[in-house]
């Protein structure tokens, strides 16, 4: 998923959830501004079959120019019956 931001501040708020069929972990990083940022990424492990794998973040981002946002996911395996919640409120501040 890719979304184009104008310049401006944002709130962004997101959410995910997954399941694994076997112990197993995600990491989900966003990436905006031309970098990746782990520093507001959601890491989870499982350590059973089944098990659900969960988080959130939120944060203040700042777009000196128009720049495209994307959510990564990494893991050593496929997630199932995942979900994202993903939420951009543009603040009223001045660049």
């Amino acid at each position: 998923m890719h979304v184009q931001l104008a310049p401006g501040y944002y709130l962004v708020s997101y959410s995910v959830s997954a399941l694994f069929n076997v112990p197993s972990y995600m990491q989900i990083t966003p990436y905006y501004n031309g970098q990746s940022h782990i520093e507001t990424g959601v890491y989870f492990a499982t350590r059973a079959n089944g098990s659900s794998a969960c988080g959130s973040a939120h944060f203040i981002l700042y777009a000196p120019a128009a720049t495209p946002f994307t959510l990564t996911y990494s893991g050593p395996i496929d997630a199932r019956d995942g979900t994202v919640t993903l939420t951009f409120l543009k603040l009223r501040r001045p660049l």
